[in-house]
Formats: C-alpha cells, sequence, structure tokens
C-alpha cells in the first residue's frame, strides 16, 4: 500500500522549511546591520515581507490541519469561517499568502538589482530592468484582484456553504491565470542575469550558478504543485508542503546577496553588502572609467 501523506507529516515539512527559510533571512539581516553596520534597504525589506507572508501561509495551514481537514478532508463550515464573525476563511486567506505572497521575494531580487548595478552607463538596460519591474508588479496586482473578486462582490460571496457556490480557492480559472503569471514573473526576473552576463556586467561564478541552480529548484517546485493540483497524484496534501518549499527556496535565492562577509569575503560598506554574486569588480571599473 502506498504510503499516503497525512496533515501531521505536512505541519512538520512546513515548519522545518519555514525555519530554514528564517535562518537565511536572519543571517541576511545579521550581515547588513551587524557585520556591515548598513541600514536596512529594499531589498531586505521586501525580503522581511516575504518571510511575514510565509509565516501566514503555515500558519492557514496549521488552524486547517488543527481542524482535521488534512486527514479527513471535507467541506466544513470551521473551514469557511474560523468564527461566527466576518473573518475570511483560512482557504480564502492561503489564497493571498501564496499567490500574491509570492511576488515579494521577486520584487526583492528586483530591488536587489536595482541597489547593486550601476545602469547610468547603460541606460537600455535600465530601460529594461523598468520594463520588467512593472511587469512584476502589473502580474501580482492582476493576482490579487483576481483572487479577490473572482466570484464577485461582495467578497462574502465565497463564505456560502451552498451547493455549486462560486469560491476562488477551487475555481480553475484564477488557478491557471495565477500559475501562468506567477511562472512569467520566474522567467522574467531569472532572465535579467542572464542578460547581464550574456552583456558582460556579471561574471559567471559559483555565486551566479548557485542561484540559477536554486531558481531552477523554485521553478520545478512550482510546476510540480501545479501537476499534482491539476493531474491528481493521489496524494492531495502534497500541495501544502510544496507551497512552502516554493516559498523556502524563493526566500533563500533571495538571502543569499549579502551572505558572503560571513564567510570572510569583503566587507567593505559599498561592495560587500552585495558581493554574493560576484560583479563588485565591474561595477568598480565601471566607475572608474566613468571618473
Amino acid at each position: 500500500m502506498a504510503y499516503f501523506i497525512d496533515g501531521k507529516d505536512c505541519m512538520i515539512s512546513e515548519w522545518i522549511l519555514l525555519a530554514l527559510a528564517y535562518a537565511f533571512v536572519a543571517a541576511r539581516i545579521y550581515t547588513r546591520l551587524i557585520k556591515l553596520r548598513e541600514k536596512l534597504n529594499w531589498a531586505e525589506w521586501l525580503l522581511i515581507a516575504s518571510a511575514i507572508d510565509a509565516l501566514g501561509l503555515i500558519i492557514c495551514d496549521t488552524l486547517t490541519y488543527q481542524m482535521g481537514v488534512l486527514d479527513d478532508y471535507e467541506t466544513s463550515v470551521r473551514l469557511s469561517k474560523m468564527t461566527a464573525t466576518h473573518t475570511p476563511q483560512i482557504s480564502f486567506s492561503s489564497n493571498y499568502f501564496y499567490d500574491f505572497g509570492m511576488g515579494f521575494p521577486k520584487l526583492s531580487m528586483l530591488a536587489f538589482y536595482w541597489a547593486f548595478f550601476d545602469f547610468r552607463a547603460r541606460p537600455a538596460m535600465r530601460k529594461i530592468l523598468w520594463g520588467f519591474t512593472a511587469f512584476v508588479v502589473i502580474c501580482y496586482l492582476t493576482v490579487l484582484f483576481d483572487d479577490t473578486f473572482f466570484c464577485g462582490t461582495p467578497v462574502s460571496v465565497q463564505w456560502s456553504q451552498e451547493d455549486g457556490a462560486c469560491s476562488v480557492f477551487y475555481a480553475p480559472e484564477p488557478f491557471i491565470l495565477n500559475f501562468t503569471l506567477n511562472l512569467a514573473c520566474y522567467l522574467v526576473v531569472y532572465a535579467i542575469p542572464l542578460i547581464l552576463l550574456s552583456q558582460g556586467i556579471l561574471r559567471g561564478s559559483k555565486g551566479v550558478m548557485l542561484t540559477f541552480v536554486l531558481g531552477g529548484l523554485t521553478i520545478a517546485s512550482s510546476i510540480v504543485r501545479f501537476i499534482t493540483l491539476k493531474v491528481g497524484t493521489g496524494q492531495e496534501n502534497l500541495v501544502y508542503p510544496l507551497s512552502m518549499l516554493e516559498m523556502t527556496l524563493s526566500i533563500i535565492v533571495v538571502s543569499l546577496p549579502g551572505l558572503k562577509p560571513l564567510l570572510g569575503g569583503s566587507t567593505s560598506h559599498h561592495s560587500g553588502s552585495h558581493d554574493a554574486v560576484d560583479a563588485v569588480e565591474y561595477r568598480e571599473e565601471t566607475k572608474a572609467g566613468m571618473a
């Protein structure tokens, strides 16, 4: 008999993944504030937002587990309404934490690009980065709007327990749309280092390779999650740890820039804070050439 992933398995794996993600976030913040004695920039603040969002996602999953839904799944009033008040249903809230929340790590990575690379001498690349940033923002605003108003207004129509009632949590259309936009944003974010490599702005290194490998694993986890929900694997609960795995990998990838000083790398205020991709030398050479 095949092993079935139960609620306890989900919770153990998810909390371990969250702890791993938080360890990388803590290391990044420690490096910035203590090691380099610098203020947090937009990349770090968005990274913190990603960590808070991951916590919100796992809280929703934990509440679902405590209700016994992961071990004996049924559409219950307890899942739809946490209390007798107008508190949004757990499943509806988890949509926000996953679908919309996956935008925070991507925006953090884009903020890193803006902070690290000097594009003053490359206006074309600057325009590309502006375009990609706008694309990611528009995609996740679309996801937010779709998750909120797919069933129309008022939003509370999704709390209905009637047969055939609309619920964005179960509807296939927003699921496919959100997956497509999420995947497109992954490709956009990781296309930027490829462009920088092709133009000689970024040099190939172990740090760059590690970023691509982890980025590839993140995208793979998103695709496997999609297949699990769309095709079905007989492991209905698998989607829960897969969602947290994708979130964790996204956070780790974003946390990597700035960790090199902890390994004995440069700790200069301007270069050390973003040294993980080994492009400091290019930036310094560019500044020297412009001077």
